[in-house]
């Protein structure tokens, strides 16, 4: 990080540490994870316009993006640690954890680097309170059936279609898969949820199901979570050894019905 003149503010940090939340997702920076980003830095700034705190953005992801990532980031976790009173802590880590479930999943990574600044921060109670409040929303009151089992429901759908079976292998990626969304599901909630999609699988209109479970994802996660969604159904596809023909042409369905490119080629 280059500060020789003085230009290097708290904000910065700030910004720094929520750059690497975003950018550690997906190894990009969207325009969307920008406007969310610039979103919860304006509160922090004493000139809250767009293009000033936009402007701070960019600096801190040119020293995240061209320095030493793990090096910049420790540094802004402890600095920040030292220079905020408590209060501003939990708003920040606050500001860390909305900006992790703006989409309404959080991913295990994410929830990684949420865990190590609590941690620094002597903000866990904290952290489990708000990361609490995002599960329950990935569990809608009174529903059975959460965005988890859409998720589940499609990673069925491409394990199957090959050759109309489930294998051990293909289960044990699924219910990794599913617990990187959900880092706190125990191994037996994960197998429940796969057994509930499966019992919808085997006895709905797959056709119709298909195009439901597809357009709820589409219109609850950004292109970001999307892409991430078809790098899982990817790894599932090839559990079995092989991607087949047919598990190729359904993800690159999925992939033009969510405005998204994807290349299928390389092993998970």
């Amino acid at each position: 990080m280059v500060d020789s003149k003085n230009t290097w503010t708290q904000t910065h940090d700030l910004a720094l540490l929520y750059v690497a939340l975003a950018y550690g997702t997906d190894h990009d920076l969207s325009d969307d994870e920008v406007v969310a980003i610039t979103g919860a830095l304006k509160d922090w700034v004493v000139v809250p316009n767009d293009a000033h705190v936009q402007e701070i953005v960019m600096e801190a992801a040119t020293a995240f993006l061209e320095g030493d990532a793990k090096a910049e980031l420790s540094r802004a976790i402890d600095t920040l640690g030292g220079s905020l009173a408590p209060d501003e802590r939990r708003r920040a880590l606050t500001d860390v954890i909305r900006i992790a479930e703006a989409d309404g999943v959080l991913l295990e990574r994410e929830q990684g680097l949420i865990s190590r600044v609590a941690d620094a921060w002597s903000l866990r109670r904290l952290e489990r309170e708000l990361i609490g409040d995002t599960e329950a929303a990935m569990q809608p009151d009174g529903e059975d059936w959460g965005l988890i089992h859409e998720l589940a429901f499609l990673f069925l759908v491409v394990a199957h279609v090959a050759n109309n079976e489930l294998s051990e292998s293909e289960i044990a990626v699924i219910l990794e898969r599913l617990q990187e969304w959900q880092p706190d599901l125990s191994p037996e909630e994960a197998r429940e949820i796969v057994r509930s999609s499966l019992q919808v699988y085997a006895e709905g209109e797959q056709e119709e199901l298909i195009r439901d479970s597809m357009t709820t994802l589409k219109n609850a996660l950004p292109d970001v979570q999307r892409l991430a969604v078809l790098d899982d159904l990817h790894c599932v596809a090839q559990a079995d050894g092989n991607l087949s023909d047919r598990e190729r042409d359904l993800i690159t369905s999925m992939a033009r019905a969510w405005d998204v490119n994807v290349r299928l080629n390389g092993r998970c």
